[in-house]
């Protein structure tokens, strides 16, 4: 059976106005469109059929990190490929909450797929053969290896519509793909400001600094920062008990003496 092939696109500011620069007809359908999510039509991803659009196809293959989102292949209908796509955005997770999977961006891909077993992207690729996509984990942003990416569903020959019917759950893995991304991202935004720190090094900070019982954004940018300064003297086992302003003044002086004495021996 052919397969088609389609573009998800992610609903930039600037993705309307260069598509129809490129003087085709690309006719994009609006995922949100009949979802709970209609009313956000203005964020919603755009699916576009590749095969019909060659030169939007080029342009992103020539400049990927210009057209973010997913290029899907497909041997299904568009109906049931938009179905499909429209069904997954909604899970269920921590048990009981209910969110929106934001699987066309290719950050978010790049933790999610990755961390589904082969049972599991039968379930989250349903008539879809290979999804691909350029980008990566903040990481790999970090230290500029963003590359093309794709995982293939190895049991789509035996994928019916009726296979992914009822509501869907995030597995443990899944979930913590997707914290591990928040984790990330709040990471990066601290290593903007900190580039001469590796970015593993600082992941290790920050888990350290988690480890420690610190959860707030301005504690852990408190953590890391110390962490940074005093980067050859290893933090105390435990800290004192006490709000996340003392147990880091705390922290801030150890770590302080602990250098003092290296320097006064040395």
């Amino acid at each position: 059976m052919i397969k088609g092939q389609w573009l998800l696109l992610e609903r930039t500011e600037h993705v309307l106005p260069e598509l129809y620069q490129l003087g085709e007809d690309p006719d994009p359908i609006q995922l949100f469109d009949g979802t709970e999510l209609e009313a956000c039509s203005e964020q919603s991803p755009l699916l576009i059929s590749a095969w019909e659009n060659p030169k939007l196809l080029a342009a992103v293959q020539r400049e990927p990190a210009d057209w973010p989102g997913l290029l899907l292949e497909s041997a299904s209908s568009i109906g049931d490929l938009l179905a499909h796509l429209r069904h997954i955005l909604f899970v269920r997770f921590d048990a009981q909450r209910r969110g929106v999977l934001r699987y066309s961006s290719p950050r978010t891909a790049s933790y999610f797929f990755p961390a589904c077993n082969k049972e599991a992207l039968s379930i989250w690729l349903g008539p879809i053969d290979r999804v691909s996509w350029y980008g990566g984990i903040w990481r790999e942003k970090a230290e500029g290896a963003e590359d093309w990416h794709s995982v293939e569903h190895q049991l789509v020959s035996v994928w019916r519509s009726s296979s992914t019917a009822g509501e869907l759950h995030l597995n443990p893995q899944q979930e913590s793909a997707l914290q591990q991304q928040q984790g990330e991202h709040f990471l990066f935004q601290w290593w903007k400001q900190q580039p001469q720190v590796p970015f593993v090094t600082a992941w290790n900070y920050l888990r350290e600094g988690m480890q420690a019982g610190f959860v707030s954004a301005e504690s852990l940018t408190v953590y890391l920062n110390l962490r940074t300064t005093y980067p050859h003297t290893t933090p105390p086992a435990s800290l004192p008990i006490g709000s996340d302003k003392e147990r880091l003044d705390s922290l801030a002086q150890q770590l302080a003496a602990c250098t003092n004495d290296k320097e006064s021996t040395a």
